[in-house]
């Protein structure tokens, strides 16, 4: 092949991936392993708000054709308190003379993600590091079983049953694929809302509840307030 068909071939190459539409992209060999693909999702914050944490999943779409990338932002963190959940524990105090609970175990409850199957640990601990968001050993484990930190004590001949009602730290973020043309700007082609739920290590426990009592006579109490 002449040099110069070669060179004739390359600009042609070039512009053919120049000129390939947006929509395209996600049919032409790009792997999402660490956030997932969401073409035609469009987050509920603003493009480019909140605090930059890294960027992963970087293609280049042919030989000379659209760099791009997945950007990962933090926004926003909230506790939430969960409903009320009937522990096992029961005393009736008619017959006993120490009628008091012991520290309360709740249900497990586990890290969740709503972005991909599977987001790295390192990658959901400098998401949740972002302005001190982890307020638990979170380490590399996905899973907690909170306790309570006070205790009932009644002074009735009554049955009283004990209830907890946990804590999750809900951390709220986007990611988005933002890409760039050769000699263009950069433009955003997906972006989705990220939401890591990271249970609280400690419960709040319920001493209103009679033993036949199939739902808690009082309201859920409100959660501390995320700094």
């Amino acid at each position: 092949m002449q040099f110069s068909t070669y060179l004739i071939l390359l600009a042609a190459l070039a512009s053919m991936a120049l000129a390939a539409p947006k929509a395209d992209l996600e049919t032409r060999g790009a792997k999402f392993n660490t956030y997932g693909d969401h073409t035609g999702s469009w987050s509920k914050y603003p493009d480019g708000s909140g605090t930059y944490v890294r960027s992963d999943d970087g293609y280049t779409y042919g030989l000379f054709g659209t760099r791009c990338w997945t950007d990962l932002f933090f926004v926003e963190r909230r506790f939430e308190p969960q409903n009320w959940q009937r522990d096992d524990t029961s005393i009736d105090c008619a017959t006993t003379e120490n009628c008091q609970s012991a520290v309360v175990d709740s249900t497990e409850r586990c890290t969740t993600w709503n972005v991909a199957a599977e987001v790295n640990i390192g990658i959901a601990m400098e998401f949740l590091s972002i302005g001190g968001g982890i307020t638990t050993e979170f380490g590399g484990s996905k899973c907690v079983t909170a306790q309570s930190e006070n205790r009932c004590q009644w002074n009735d001949q009554g049955c009283h049953s004990v209830w907890t009602s946990d804590i999750v730290l809900v951390s709220d973020g986007y990611v988005r694929r933002r890409c760039n043309r050769k000699n263009d700007s950069d433009y955003t082609a997906w972006s989705k809302d990220i939401t890591i739920r990271t249970p609280e290590e400690s419960t709040r426990i319920g001493c209103a509840a009679k033993c036949d009592d199939q739902s808690y006579p009082g309201p859920i109490p409100l959660p501390p307030t995320a700094k």
